[in-house]
């Protein structure tokens, strides 16, 4: 199968690109094994000499693949896995990473637990960023159980071979290996905003404030500014309380450098959020302690 998807093609990215989406494609998210909590085909475990473990793990794996493959389902092991294997047939080099994740806007500066995979590919001598599993669509959460259901093919290019500052907006490694390539502290990224996954967040290259944590009093005043790769034509505030809140623009001159800066003066004691919209799409957020 992976000779067949990638022999039309003899640049490395084209032949990772047959694979990634075709993974994408075919292989829906198993959310009634993620909701059964069994650990069956997520982690392996060997207490045996390191030659018996080292067989016995390949073994596992290649069971895992072929569930996938049968079942044309998985969980983010499953794709993770998939993809590494079907790089290694064309002799590409990728390696899985596990780690932190946020999934939600409600995530910011929450203590998060590891609960994610993905990839990471080396090409030319550089590391990009791959999720498989978050490209393939989403699952809507029952609001009573919170459980998985109903899995939406919905294919998201943003998490193919995403810029490294991008894609660690919403994913942190858990291994020292990958913390030192990521060049900030977990710490920095539970506190971080919550960035709405997108090719216009993608625009996004600075924003201030920092952190995703405003601690503020009502009166006060709150200071954006928001560097853009390319321009856009429209900004948007909504907070908790309010849509489209009144804002004032700030050195809008800068405006032809995609430099966009904006004041919010803060109005009420209930203020939970501020959530920002970039030509009428959600595309970062901010939580407010009053």
């Amino acid at each position: 199968m992976t000779n067949k998807l990638t022999t039309p093609y003899t640049d490395t990215v084209y032949k990772l690109r047959a694979i990634f989406v075709w993974i994408a494609d075919n292989i829906e998210y198993d959310y009634k094994l993620f909701n059964s909590g069994s650990t069956e085909w997520n982690h392996f475990s060997c207490s045996g000499t390191k030659a018996s473990c080292a067989q016995a793990r390949a073994e596992w794996e290649n069971k895992l693949l072929e569930h996938v493959l049968d079942k044309r389902k998985a969980v983010c092991n499953g794709y993770s896995k998939l993809f590494i294997k079907m790089c290694s047939l064309v002799g590409i080099q990728n390696e899985m990473v596990d780690g932190y994740v946020k999934k939600t806007p409600f995530q910011i500066g929450l203590t998060l637990s590891p609960s994610h995979s993905w990839n990471v590919v080396k090409l030319g001598g550089v590391n990009y960023y791959f999720d498989v599993t978050w490209a393939a669509g989403r699952c809507k959460q029952d609001e009573e159980s919170g459980k998985l259901v109903d899995f939406e093919k919905r294919y998201n290019n943003f998490y193919w071979q995403t810029p490294k500052d991008k894609f660690l907006r919403n994913h942190f490694p858990k291994d020292d290996k990958w913390i030192a390539d990521a060049g900030r502290s977990k710490e920095y990224f539970f506190n971080a905003p919550y960035f709405y996954p997108g090719d216009l967040t993608q625009n996004i290259e600075s924003n201030a404030p920092d952190s995703g944590l405003i601690t503020t009093r009502v009166g006060d005043t709150i200071h954006f500014r928001f560097r853009f790769k390319n321009p856009v034509k429209n900004i948007q505030v909504n907070t908790n309380n309010y849509k489209n809140v009144e804002i004032s623009l700030i050195n809008k001159d800068e405006w032809v450098n995609n430099i966009y800066q904006f004041d919010y003066i803060v109005k009420e004691n209930s203020l939970y959020y501020i959530e920002i919209l970039f030509d009428s799409k959600k595309s970062i957020r901010y939580k407010v302690k009053i």
